[in-house]
Formats: C-alpha cells, structure tokens, sequence
C-alpha cells in the first residue's frame, strides 16, 4: 500500500512539474508576467492602422483633449489569456529613444514599434500594443489586435467620424 501510495504521489508531482512547465497560446507559463501598469486617463485614441508582415505594428496616436498630450516611445506587446493580460516575453534587447513628443489638441500622429523584441512574430491570439508611456508603467494607452491562425493580423480602425 506504501508503494502505491509512493508511485501515485510522485506521478502527481512530476503531472504537476510538466503542467506548470507547459504552453499556452504559445508562450511557457513560467515566462508570462501578468501586465502590471496604469492605463492613462485622458482621452487620446490609439489605434492600430498597420503591421508589416511581423516586423512592426503602426499604431495611430490621436490627441481628443484640448490640452497638449506629451507621450514617450516606450511600449509593450501584451497577450489576453483567460481573462488576463500578460506581458509577451522578449527574446532579443528592446531600445526605444528617451525623450517626449508633444501632440496638440486634435492632432494625429502614426508611430512605428519593432516586433523584434518579441522574435518578430506572435502566436495566434488577442493582442494589445501598449504605448505612449515614458517607462515608468503610467500613462499607458492600448490598442487591441488579433493574429489569426494563418498568422494575419486583424484589428478594427476606432476613429471616430465626428471629430
């Protein structure tokens, strides 16, 4: 009775270690870090209006206030993965530029950001650019996408018509 107790307790565990060792959505649970930052609270629109095939993802940053909107060039790639956003995990150095940029009231800009941080392609899933933040986790602003199954990316244009 001790030795099966034995074999059973010692299959559970290495059930147990392989388990938390597995993927999902691609990625090794052990590397997924839930997303821990501030979205911002102004009303800027940022939305995804390109993406070269994995190479980078161009979002549009559009200034609703009617205030000056001063953003940096620090993002991140985020996936949705039962109910929670994780930071997809880097496989090669991330370099931004550490200064600010200055959007007026009403005004647009197109920003470019390098998938090759993240090895240039993402598995098939929900996705979000975290962007505009001066890489103190705050004053973040996202845009939401999906890479399908035969890796085309898919997003909506949010741009109001109005404004």
């Amino acid at each position: 009775m001790r030795r099966l107790l034995s074999v059973i307790s010692i299959s559970l565990i290495i059930c147990f270690i392989l388990c938390s060792c597995g993927k999902v959505n691609g990625y090794k649970k052990k590397d997924l870090v839930p997303v821990n930052e501030n979205a911002g609270r102004d009303t800027i629109l940022v939305f995804m209006v390109d993406h070269n095939e994995g190479k980078d993802i161009t979002v549009k940053i559009k200034n609703l206030t009617k205030d000056v909107f001063c953003y940096g060039e620090y993002y991140s790639i985020q996936v949705f993965i039962d109910g929670v956003w994780y930071y997809v995990p880097m496989v090669n150095e991330n370099v931004v530029h550490d200064l600010g940029h200055e959007l007026q009231p009403g005004q647009s800009y197109a920003m470019t950001y390098s998938l090759y941080p993240y090895g240039g392609e993402l598995y098939p899933g929900h996705y979000r650019i975290s962007c505009c933040g001066i890489g103190d986790g705050a004053n973040n602003y996202y845009a939401e996408f999906n890479v399908m199954a035969d890796m085309r990316y898919k997003w909506e244009i949010v741009e109001p018509t109005a404004v």
